[in-house]
């Protein structure tokens, strides 16, 4: 893990702790001492980035900007140990993920050094304040997805639905789901539909459409909240045509009727995609300004 002390110390130490949780304590390197401008190169920094799968690089609000007693960005100075270790990470080809920990913060292209500069071109996770345990809960099964392979199951197990947790939920009344569309769930409908894999069954579902500016939005947007569904244990019946997302929300082992998992991932889903689309504006207009 990369981190400056100045910038995000406290952040990175319990994001480390919960790391260490699901990966083990030997899987996580967590570099805690006082290392100064001008310091030897610790012996210990380049046995961890030798055998490193992935560095997860933790940006507070100030790690750009941070400098020195004259003024001069850490960034910029190249015997800063933050800029080494991603140059480090990038000429090794180590997967790099950069985790926002409170605001989200801009990383212009042209305000890196070029070595450094593939740093502004990965998609960032951002952990919130008010959301902590559920974001690092996205984290953790980001990294486990990138370096756990899975055994294939054999063909007679393959199946268009998952395994549901142990406990079945109960269906919601037609006056509970009218309350929510009605209350906090407004953008979405319920309706009925058929049930694709068998024939002449219907469901009860949840839907709404999420419409974005480009393609590439749609299929970033289903990357970032795919995720939050496995944490959840409840997945969408989702189709993307070009820029729009198609959404339905049905519980199958309940009969394909609605229940509170498809209220909660619903909620889950707005609160992401009104996420999604601020941020978006955002970088939208950082690259108008730096252009």
């Amino acid at each position: 893990m990369s981190y400056r002390r100045d910038d995000a110390a406290a952040q990175a130490g319990h994001l480390a702790q919960s790391l260490r949780t699901a990966f083990g304590d030997e899987a996580v390197f967590l570099d805690t001492s006082g290392i100064e401008a001008g310091d030897r190169w610790p012996d210990s920094l380049d046995a961890a980035l030798q055998s490193a799968k992935i560095l997860v690089v933790v940006l507070g609000s100030s790690w750009l900007r941070l400098g020195d007693q004259y003024g001069i960005r850490r960034i910029d100075q190249s015997d800063d140990w933050v800029r080494r270790e991603l140059e480090v990470a990038f000429s090794r080809q180590i997967r790099v993920v950069p985790v926002c920990v409170g605001e989200t913060i801009s990383l212009p292209e042209d305000k890196l050094p070029e070595t450094v500069r593939a740093l502004a071109k990965l998609q960032r996770l951002e952990i919130r304040r008010d959301y902590w345990d559920h974001d690092v809960k996205l984290l953790i099964n980001t990294l486990r997805q990138s370096f756990i392979m899975r055994e294939p199951l054999p063909a007679s197990e393959y199946s268009p639905y998952p395994i549901p947790p142990p406990e079945k939920p109960d269906p919601l009344s037609d006056d509970r789901i009218i309350a929510a569309l009605n209350g906090s769930l407004s953008r979405w409908s319920w309706r009925t539909s058929s049930v694709p894999s068998c024939v002449g069954e219907v469901r009860q579902e949840l839907y709404r459409e999420f419409k974005f500016s480009t393609f590439r939005d749609a299929i970033d947007f289903m990357a970032e909240v795919a995720p939050g569904c496995d944490v959840a244990m409840h997945h969408p019946h989702w189709e993307n045509i070009f820029r729009t997302l198609y959404v339905h929300l049905t519980t199958f082992d309940i009969g394909h009727k609605v229940s509170d998992r498809d209220i909660q991932l619903a909620k889950y889903f707005d609160k992401a995609y009104g996420d999604f689309i601020i941020r978006k504006r955002r970088e939208s207009q950082q690259r108008r300004l730096t252009g």
